[in-house]
């Protein structure tokens, strides 16, 4: 005969369940539900919104005290037990699913939900992400401060870039909506990340001047690698033209930079340092980008070496 599982193999065993077929299990269980919030949990991907994301399974209220599950494009609906009002019902929903769970880790944790104040006591360590419609300060007490300095963070620029935990994260991505790219640009000029990924509703060629104006005026450290990016305005080739014709006085042809679409240039920053501008396509997303790269004059030396062997 098969001797039980001891309450530790068993709580080992349920950790690494995929979190969806975890609560499912649990929520038959009668004795399982005593022990289920107190087990950590994995996950590849965990959204907070007006509804609530494990993995590829959202879960979020509809009419009539039903909740939707939605997976892909396929979603049915389940009728909730307890007759209550719209938000009770949401609060109910966000205690079963997030509260008292404060051992969860998932690779990518997206937020995106003002009146956080509302929510159950939860506790996240991830490694990426993404922070919409507040500041970032105001969901600390859901991140576990062993999550930072983060891999990866994307805002929206009215968050305070000085922010420790913005500065610290070892890539940077920002949003810029029209109507903030202007009223935020000193911001954006004065990103103190090495890395980062600017990404504009219109992207125009004035921009990417801005930002290397900046950065020669101010100075830049070696090896700031930034990206800028647009779902509409100037295409690659107009950017590196205009920018061409800007800093013709003082720019060099770039070589050893194998993704240039189209060629780019360079141009001194300091007397050991210049700034590389060239534009690619992302393979990945299917649309263009710019990138500005500094680099020493030494290392840009060494790829052109390396161009004519």
């Amino acid at each position: 005969m098969t001797n039980k599982l001891s309450y530790p193999g068993l709580r080992c065993v349920l950790e690494y369940l995929e979190a969806n077929r975890l609560i499912c299990i649990t929520a038959r269980c009668p004795a399982l539900r005593r022990i289920e919030k107190s087990i950590p949990i994995h996950l590849k991907f965990l959204r907070i919104s007006h509804s609530i994301g494990f993995n590829d399974i959202e879960m979020g209220m509809y009419f009539d005290n039903q909740i939707e599950f939605k997976k892909g494009e396929k979603s049915f609906l389940r009728q909730y037990p307890i007759d209550l009002e719209f938000e009770k019902t949401k609060d109910k929903m966000r205690e079963y699913y997030l509260g008292g769970r404060m051992n969860i880790y998932a690779d990518d944790f997206w937020f995106f939900k003002r009146g956080v104040e509302s929510f159950p006591k939860f506790n996240v360590t991830t490694n990426e992400m993404t922070v919409y419609n507040f500041l970032l300060n105001d969901i600390l007490q859901y991140i576990n401060p062993n999550s930072f300095p983060l891999k990866e963070l994307t805002v929206e620029c009215y968050d305070d870039l000085k922010h420790p935990h913005v500065c610290s994260a070892n890539k940077l991505c920002i949003e810029l909506s029209d109507d903030q790219r202007n009223e935020y640009s000193t911001r954006i000029k004065a990103i103190q990340n090495k890395n980062a990924e600017l990404i504009y509703d219109t992207l125009e060629w004035t921009y990417v001047m801005g930002l290397i104006r900046y950065w020669m005026e101010n100075g830049k450290d070696t090896g700031t690698n930034f990206v800028c990016k647009g779902y509409h305005g100037d295409s690659n080739d107009e950017i590196v033209t205009k920018l061409k014709n800007e800093f013709s006085e003082i720019m060099s042809e770039l070589a050893g930079v194998d993704d240039q679409f189209p060629p780019g240039f360079s141009i001194p920053l300091t007397s050991t340092s210049k700034i590389l501008v060239y534009g690619r396509k992302n393979s990945e997303i299917f649309y263009e980008e710019i990138a500005l790269k500094v680099v020493s004059i030494q290392a840009e030396d060494i790829m052109m070496e390396m161009e004519h062997q």
